[in-house]
């Protein structure tokens, strides 16, 4: 009897102890924007992420590219802070994150309403890069 209380004890143990599913690659999730639609030079804009990674070592930086619909551009991405997170250095991450786009952050150079949506993704110290994000479309348009 001792010995089977022992093994349950010991699955037990092994169960708590079990490595988190997450992985080493950081993972994004989209959760929402702070607005219904974009109004170029007029607004700051938030887009909410859920952020994970399983060894913790991101640090506190994403990239992130605004993205228009009718007229082809080059992608730039712009580097952004994450303070929510910090350096969480061997640590799992979970942490849902708004990343602040200032009017500034958005071309004018279109004529025309359009729609916008973004890319997203992160580095970590060991150079794993998480799958690149694309979040949903939403209105841009010219005052």
């Amino acid at each position: 009897m001792k010995k089977i209380l022992f093994l349950f004890l010991l699955a037990g143990l092994f169960y708590a102890c079990k490595k988190d599913k997450i992985g080493t690659k950081p993972t994004l999730s989209f959760k929402g924007y702070s607005l219904d639609s974009v109004v170029a030079n007029t607004q700051v804009m938030f887009v909410t992420l859920d952020v994970r990674d399983g060894d913790g070592d991101i640090e506190d930086t994403l990239q992130i590219a605004p993205l228009y619909d009718t007229k082809i551009q080059d992608t730039f991405y712009i580097v952004r802070r994450m303070p929510e997170i910090g350096a969480n250095r061997g640590n799992s991450v979970k942490a849902e994150v708004a990343i602040r786009l200032d009017p500034v952050d958005f071309r004018t150079y279109q004529s025309l309403n359009d729609s916008i949506h973004f890319l997203v993704f992160i580095r970590d110290n060991a150079g794993n890069i998480s799958d690149t994000l694309a979040t949903p479309k939403i209105p841009y348009n010219i005052p």
